[in-house]
């Protein structure tokens, strides 16, 4: 069912609003708007057994938000425990009346409208079965009258308080049990990394340790052969000493020999 300011506008079976959602067909007269609506069950004697109010966006063509998603069935089968609408308590599921805090955002409550509550505009809507739902008709028709509606207050729409404490409760119980497993996934993550960096850090230090005696031993022999390399140059220079000193007495023996020939001559 959808609602405007003055009361129900609109009722579909939920086939009708599945082509909604898969944008078989459109609804010009809410585009651009939010619209209030509430998924209902009901059961063969036109019993409401469980009532999920939410908000439904449409764009300016009237079709529905694509980013829309939201779990009805599901929502409506985890409920908590509402009013009685002449067949028991229903099920209900509302803004400030919900277990999953991700859907809050897209819940409404239902209040007074045009002077008559939003759940006896509900009531007198099944009980008229314009959709043609299948039901015990005279058996319903004698139970469902608006007159039977009872209405509990608003603080007992859960049943007794201690279940308003114990959703919240559950969900932080949750909550921390998701935290802590996230908490050890990530210690162990840690341990994991810090291990495998420490294995990196070892195979740098023997790669480093390596490099260093490679270095060593480089150096080693290019000492030796630069000592080598000296030790043959210290050798060639005394015999260049050697042959330049001997190279001076023949030049000496052979000016000898040159100034006794004329003497000899004469």
């Amino acid at each position: 069912m959808f609602f405007s300011e003055h009361g129900i506008s609109r009722e579909m079976l939920f086939p009708e609003f599945e082509a909604l959602l898969d944008g078989l067909v459109a609804a010009p007269e809410c585009a651009d708007e939010t619209i209030e609506a509430v998924f209902l069950q009901i059961n063969h004697r036109l019993h409401v057994r469980a009532a999920v109010f939410f908000t439904i966006d449409f764009d300016m063509d009237g079709c529905v938000n694509r980013l829309w998603n939201l779990p009805l069935r599901q929502l409506a089968e985890k409920a908590g425990r509402g009013p009685d609408m002449g067949g028991g308590p229903i099920r209900l599921v509302c803004l400030g009346f919900c277990n999953s805090s991700e859907y809050r955002a897209s819940l409404w409550k239902p209040r007074q409208r045009a002077g008559k509550a939003d759940l006896s505009l509900i009531k007198q809507a099944v009980t008229r079965n314009t959709l043609g739902i299948l039901g015990e008709d005279e058996e319903a028709q004698a139970v469902l009258a608006t007159d039977n509606l009872q209405m509990v207050a608003e603080e007992a729409w859960y049943g007794n308080a201690s279940a308003l404490e114990t959703a919240p409760q559950a969900v932080e119980e949750d909550l921390a049990a998701q935290m802590e497993a996230l908490r050890k996934v990530h210690a162990s993550e840690s341990a994991d990394y810090l291990r495998q960096i420490a294995e990196l850090q070892n195979r740098l230090r023997l790669q480093e340790q390596v490099h260093r005696q490679q270095l060593e031993n480089l150096r080693g022999q290019h000492a030796d052969q630069l000592t080598v390399a000296q030790g043959e140059l210290l050798d060639i220079k005394r015999e260049l000493a050697e042959q330049q000193k001997l190279n001076a007495l023949l030049r000496r023996e052979l000016g000898k020999l040159q100034s006794r020939t004329p003497m000899d001559s004469e």
